[in-house]
């Protein structure tokens, strides 16, 4: 029987209103992708707003990668998001 590829579940409660803490799970997600753990993002209270297209274009915080930058390398490596 193959071995099954590890998974982790990131949850997203913050958006625009939080910067850090709305890049924090993709962060997360694109590393875990990175050392071959299934990744996926559930958007829940603000982290909805996530989801809605060109939402995360402008969301930035020093000294981090910028949120559309992980949306899109998150979603091209397979990642998927839950509302």
């Amino acid at each position: 029987m193959a071995e099954e590829k590890e998974k982790i579940v990131l949850v997203a409660t913050h958006a625009k209103e939080d910067p850090e803490r709305a890049i924090f799970p993709l962060l997360l997600a694109n590393a875990a992708q990175s050392m071959d753990v299934e990744a996926v993002v559930v958007l829940q209270a603000n982290g909805v707003f996530l989801a809605k297209k060109g939402y995360a274009d402008d969301i930035t915080f020093p000294g981090l990668t910028p949120l559309k930058t992980l949306v899109d390398s998150y979603v091209a490596n397979g990642g998927k998001f839950l509302c």
